[in-house]
């Protein structure tokens, strides 16, 4: 019953049909991003639950990384569009993605400079705000 009432509910809205096929797209390319970055293939060499669920949770820590990059990426080329008298309509932002890989590097060399200055957008208020929220509930919960 529940699926017939679905199906016709799909066949009859168009906006609920590109509302649905607007998500499937976005966590097809979360899926695609995380495949892309782990890059030792899709199995699992361990018969154990535990490693399996930490190899699951280090590749969505390393995926958020990337995201949380990319997106402090788009935010400043937004901002440097905007200080030039070029800003960007909804429309165009909406269309955009923290999924990308042409910026990230996943073989090489890294270096990690303990002694650099935090990034300027770590400073910002609401994302101090946000922390402090975090911490709290973490408290709390």
């Amino acid at each position: 019953m529940l699926r017939t009432v679905y199906l016709l509910r799909w066949i009859s809205q168009k906006d609920m049909r590109q509302e649905v096929t607007a998500t499937t797209n976005k966590i097809e390319s979360y899926h695609a991003l995380t495949k892309w970055l782990d890059f030792g293939g899709d199995f699992t060499t361990e018969n154990d639950l535990n490693e399996q669920q930490k190899r699951v949770r280090y590749i969505d820590l390393v995926a958020s990384a990337v995201i949380l990059q990319n997106t402090v990426d788009m935010m400043r080329i937004m901002q440097e569009l905007h200080a030039a008298g070029k800003p960007m309509s909804a429309a165009d932002v909406a269309f955009m993605s923290p999924y990308g890989t042409a910026g990230v590097k996943r073989f090489g060399n890294y270096h990690l400079d303990l002694k650099r200055p935090p990034e300027a957008w770590l400073k910002e208020s609401l994302f101090r705000q946000a922390v402090k929220r975090a911490r709290a509930d973490a408290g709390n919960g």
